[in-house]
């Protein structure tokens, strides 16, 4: 898995001619760090993947909705 840190900056744009303040995820230059599962369980790598995984899976199964706009 690739991993980076995205700086946040709020900006103004335009919505239906109304300005409206966001914030927006800044990572097109972010430095990525990459992350892969190993035979050993017991390397950063793997350990880092296999609670990341767990961490998506538990917000998956508990707060996240579908969304038909």
């Amino acid at each position: 898995m690739f991993y980076g840190f995205y700086p946040v900056v709020e900006r103004t744009v335009s919505i239906k001619g109304e300005p409206m303040a966001i914030y927006d995820l800044m990572g097109k230059d972010v430095p990525l760090f990459h992350y892969a599962v190993t035979d050993d369980d017991t390397s950063r790598g793997t350990q880092f993947v296999k609670a990341s995984r767990q961490w998506f899976d538990s917000v998956w199964s508990t707060i996240a909705y579908r969304y038909d706009g």
